[in-house]
């Protein structure tokens, strides 16, 4: 008989002996030991829903967080496709830890969302050096992509119980599940609530500011962390007291009267400030030069020289005088000469975009019967309070949906002799409101020998100028005329090397006609020294519209901007928005845009 080498298996010296009394495994068992068993679903999605849910919130929060100190455009500049990248480096870090670390980032998470706040307050001093690139790129990554990771992370050490590295791949099993979260789950949310959640809450209660919801946030992160970390939470109880006493950007008494004091010695006062649905709304006054501005974000949206008794005594001053000559060129909407003529008792205005209401409040005086359709409450309320806004009709509602459906109503719809058209949001114009569509519409809203006033501001070499100068020339039929509030650079060798970033009014008729206007009066300037000054568009300010008229039909339908095209002109709304950036640094000190 041959003999051969022969193995013996011997049982692990850790494996037990059977016990023959023990019960066998049951159904019930295996299913339980299922990593696709219900009970585990049920158990992972419940973990890693809620995590990445509350990352989903983090980050409109964050961008609301930014915009008063860096603007809405450039906090926005690449935010939403981060996130992808963020939530994968989040999965990617637990897989390279899941074979040596067991313990729960949520405790640790919950803490560095409580002290975000106040990390911010001391983070957005340095905004200036940082600028608007860096800035938001710096803090947007740590008031939200970190928790974005530190969420995904928590995410993935839930979905280790599904075991998806054996059946898809070491790469895949990661790489896939991350994916599917993001654009199923996260993302969806995310946009949900940025466009509804958020905008609801802030009407439910005023208390839903962005740094009350980060706090609210921490807490809900310490909720939901299975390890029920209330010695976690302890720690953030300093947190806490210094948002309640030490946060410039926590709305309370305490804190406003905090934030005076840091403004005192830059010579400024904050008089009243709240959020709304536009951003960050507030009132401030220069104590030292006595104007009051209106303030949205990191824009101003007007403001007013005060009638104080010295400039009454000294400089013969009788009314507040505003800040900016544009919103007084507006007003010579009133001169355009038309036939017959419009006599302001019988006329009817509408103004689109309120600002502090220098236009409007001109033509009520004037007794024209004034309608206002502005899309921020407390625009309205701060422009009546603290700008002597009067009392009057006014819409407040998104300007695209009202005059839209206004132009589609029967032929009883009111037609306006007067229309000022006067948006600004975010360092840039809205540009919904400066389609073609949105002019045509707005233009069948006038009389038939009504007249309109546009303000625009931008880059003239820029050609998102271009494109929106001649859609108004497109959509009033070439009947207009262009001027600038400030006279033009020096020379052609200046212009040449300077950027011409300007207010411009557009100037246009309904039935065709020259644009020309009557020489005004003293009655026309209401008092005002300014108006005397400002009121009439100069000669010499014109400017001519791109060349338009000599190109063929395809290349004028290409030089319009169509309803749909907006997103084509991000790129360059960002560019303007970055650049108002620099031009309001110059106009209000740093301390004030970063305080709140």
């Amino acid at each position: 008989m041959a003999k051969g080498r022969q193995t013996v298996r011997l049982p692990p010296a850790h494996r037990k002996h059977e016990d023959p009394s023990s019960k066998p495994p049951t159904d019930q068992d295996a299913r339980n030991d299922d990593p696709f068993s219900p009970k585990t679903i049920r158990r992972v999605l419940g973990l890693a829903f809620p995590f990445l849910a509350l990352a989903a919130i983090t980050s409109p929060i964050s961008q609301l967080t930014l915009s008063p100190v860096f603007g809405s455009i450039p906090s926005s500049v690449n935010h939403s496709e981060t996130l992808t990248a963020t939530m994968l480096i989040g999965y990617l870090w637990r897989t390279g830890l899941r074979d040596t670390h067991s313990w729960s980032i949520l405790p640790y998470l919950a803490l560095w969302c409580f002290w975000m706040p106040a990390f911010q307050v001391y983070l957005f001093k340095y905004s200036t050096a940082m600028g608007p690139v860096m800035g938001p790129i710096l803090a947007g990554f740590l008031s939200c992509h970190t928790i974005v990771i530190a969420s995904a992370y928590a995410a993935a050490q839930a979905m280790e119980a599904f075991d998806l590295q054996e059946p898809l791949g070491h790469i895949a099993g990661v790489a896939l599940p991350a994916l599917a979260l993001d654009l199923a789950y996260f993302k969806p949310v995310e946009g949900l609530m940025a466009s509804t959640f958020l905008p609801w809450l802030r009407t439910m209660s005023e208390y839903f500011t962005p740094v009350n919801m980060q706090l609210m946030v921490a807490a809900l992160y310490t909720a939901v962390s299975p390890s029920r970390p209330y010695w976690m939470f302890s720690l953030a109880v300093p947190a806490m007291l210094h948002a309640f006493f030490a946060n410039p950007h926590f709305e309370g008494d305490y804190t406003t009267g905090l934030l005076n004091r840091g403004l005192a010695p830059h010579n400024w006062t904050l008089l009243d400030r709240t959020w709304s649905n536009t951003g960050y709304i507030s009132v401030l006054e220069s104590t030292d030069l006595q104007y009051r501005v209106l303030r949205c974000d990191h824009s101003l949206l007007g403001g007013e020289w005060l009638l104080t008794d010295e400039r009454r005594k000294k400089e013969g001053w009788m009314v507040n005088e505003p800040i900016y000559s544009v919103f007084e060129m507006l007003e010579a909407v009133r001169l355009m000469e038309v036939k017959p003529a419009i006599r302001d008792a019988d006329a009817q205005a509408l103004v689109v975009g309120l600002g502090i209401g220098t236009a409007p409040k001109a033509l009520m005086a004037h007794g024209i019967h004034t309608t206002i359709v502005e899309l921020d409450p407390i625009v309205h309320k701060y422009a009546k309070e603290y700008f002597g806004l009067p009392n009057g009709p006014a819409v407040i509602q998104d300007a695209v949906s009202w005059v839209s459906s206004t132009a589609q109503a029967n032929s009883s719809t009111q037609k306006y002799d007067y229309i000022l058209h006067d948006v600004f949001t975010g360092g840039a114009e809205p540009l919904a409101l400066f389609t073609n569509a949105f002019l045509s519409n707005l233009r069948s809203l006038l009389t038939p020998n009504g007249v309109i006033a546009l303000n625009y501001a931008g880059d003239l070499s820029m050609p998102l100028t271009a494109q929106i100068l001649n859609t108004i020339h497109q959509a009033f039929s070439s009947q207009c005329k262009i001027f600038r509030d400030a006279p033009p650079p020096d020379s052609p060798e200046s212009a040449a090397d300077k950027e011409d970033f300007l207010n411009m009014v557009v100037f246009c008729r309904n039935t065709p006609g020259p644009i020309t206007f009557r020489k005004p009066s003293s009655k026309d300037f209401l008092g005002s020294k300014s108006r005397a000054h400002y009121l009439l568009p100069r000669p010499d300010y014109e400017i001519e519209f791109p060349a338009f008229a000599e190109k063929s039909g395809e290349e004028k339908a290409s030089m319009v901007l169509k309803e749909g095209e907006e997103g084509k002109w991000r790129k360059e709304q960002e560019e303007s928005a970055i650049r108002h950036w620099h031009i309001m640094r110059r106009v209000l000190p740093a301390a004030v845009w970063e305080a709140w």
